[in-house]
């Protein structure tokens, strides 16, 4: 097969498989968003004897989910145990991509207050690797490929369980140059996997995951209170951290009752879908709510919906329904900052709102420009410059005091 030739058969699978990923990926958003509104929107609220048949229904999730994680193990998968796994092993393990989407699926659906996006991220990753195994086997085995029909090439590059070739670092390219197209190629996949999606929400119309915050007018003043808003963010970021390592101490019986276990978890979805169904959920969806109704609520009502909501996150991933925590912790961050910002009437609420936000998530999360970046999607581009300088004073800080811990540990 002549090296062109090869190459736009390569980018022509390539396309329609990153195509298929994109689908898939809309497929989970699309099926989790409407089947979750119709439940959580229309059934629940007016079927009779509401509050007990809201019960009868997470106590069923619970049971549901539990059973489950018996039967599977610990599915979902998330994205940060996919990332591991991929950097140790150079690969992963892709069969249990539709297990593990499948229970994460019931998991939102149920009302976990936990987001779609570890589970989503890990899928994408486990297909991407299922995509290059693809792209591996006609590479090895282009001969053969050229001599098949059109349409049984098609059959064995959509084929879900062969023709696959795994990564070996043996046979693996070593050519600097074709590593180099390689990772291009690779990147104009996952762009066009992206693109797909894209199209799919924007043509059946469904929400943003972004909601803009506001307008902001900061001024020089604001910058008096850049450090005081980091440092109070950085704190209440880590009072999180400590309540979660305790929280997986509390948490930590009945390691072989995933049913018992997961019935806690739907006792705490029935009591927050009961009390306080804006904190159902990961938060995405209320988020775009909170510019204009923060000033209905006082400090104290938007703080303690901050501890129920990070409580309730906590709940839920110790007790089998695992998911994302990013949406859920932005936007704890942000209505914190919303809280704070009610103290400080004459400066620019934004301003306030970014920096602590930026702050604690990033104390939280522990990824600074991802966490940055991210953080920027929801507030007015003028503000970005004060979510990176926020976040790299923070970065910067926390390689300081390691350095210093290193410097006393060797004295």
């Amino acid at each position: 097969m002549k090296k062109n030739s090869l190459l736009i058969r390569i980018i022509f699978y390539g396309l329609l498989l990153s195509c298929l990923i994109g689908i898939i990926s809309f497929i989970f958003i699309f099926l989790e968003s409407n089947i979750s509104h119709y439940v959580w929107g229309n059934l629940l609220p007016s079927s009779p004897f509401k509050t007990g048949f809201t019960l009868v229904f997470c106590l069923i999730g619970g049971v549901l989910i539990g059973k489950l994680r018996e039967k599977w193990g610990d599915y979902p998968e998330t994205a940060h145990h996919t990332i591991d796994d991929l950097k140790k092993n150079r690969t992963v393990d892709y069969r249990p991509v539709f297990k593990s989407l499948s229970v994460a699926l019931l998991i939102l659906i149920f009302g976990a207050g936990v987001g779609p996006e570890a589970a989503l991220l890990s899928a994408i990753v486990m297909l991407s690797i299922w995509e290059a195994d693809k792209m591996r086997y006609l590479f090895f085995n282009q001969e053969t490929f050229l001599q098949l029909t059109p349409t049984e090439r098609m059959k064995r590059m959509l084929h879900p369980t062969k023709y696959l070739v795994t990564f070996n670092s043996e046979t693996s390219i070593k050519d600097e140059h074709l590593l180099t197209t390689k990772k291009n190629i690779n990147r104009f996949f996952i762009v066009n996997g992206l693109v797909s999606f894209v199209i799919l929400m924007k043509l059946t119309k469904q929400p943003s995951f972004i909601s803009k915050m506001g307008d902001s007018n900061w001024q020089i003043k604001e910058i008096l209170l850049l450090i005081p808003l980091i440092i109070l963010g950085l704190f209440s970021g880590k009072l999180y951290r400590i309540f979660q390592k305790q929280m997986k101490v509390w948490f930590s019986f009945w390691p072989d009752k995933p049913v018992y276990k997961a019935l806690i978890g739907s006792i705490a979805i029935f009591l927050i879908g009961t009390f306080t169904p804006n904190l159902l959920f990961s938060g995405q969806v209320t988020l775009g709510d909170v510019p204009t109704q923060h000033a209905k609520l006082s400090v104290i009502v938007l703080i303690l919906a901050v501890v129920v909501k990070l409580v309730f996150l906590q709940i839920c991933l110790n007790t089998g329904w695992i998911g994302g925590d990013i949406f859920p912790i932005v936007f704890s961050s942000i209505l914190l900052g919303f809280a704070i910002s009610q103290l400080l009437p004459s400066f620019d609420a934004i301003f306030i709102v970014a920096t602590i936000a930026t702050a604690m998530a990033v104390t939280i999360l522990e990824a600074p420009v991802a966490v940055a970046i991210f953080t920027a999607l929801f507030f007015p581009l003028h503000i970005t410059p004060i979510i990176l300088v926020t976040a790299f004073i923070l970065k910067f800080a926390k390689q300081a005091v390691t350095k210093m811990k290193t410097a006393k540990g060797l004295n």
